[in-house]
């Protein structure tokens, strides 16, 4: 199981390396933060590039929809 998942993970990055619609993200996160992450990575059978953008994209989603019921609100 272990090696499937790093074999997926190496063939993910790699395809994502040479996709020109992708860009590079690094950054340093509390310990708490990277060990919910790794969980969440785990838990749900993806890697670490996948599991960020999935928590991104979610996020993003979610402050359209708050922004959007502000400005409803406004109205």
């Amino acid at each position: 199981m272990e090696q499937k998942l790093r074999h997926q993970h190496i063939a993910t990055v790699t395809d994502k390396k040479k996709d020109p619609n992708y860009g590079l993200l690094r950054g340093l996160i509390p310990q708490d933060l990277l060990k919910r992450f790794k969980i969440y990575c785990v838990e749900n059978g993806i890697d670490n590039s996948q599991g960020l953008e999935n928590l991104l994209r979610e996020y993003f989603e979610w402050k359209d929809q708050q922004t959007k019921s502000f400005k409803e609100k406004e109205k």
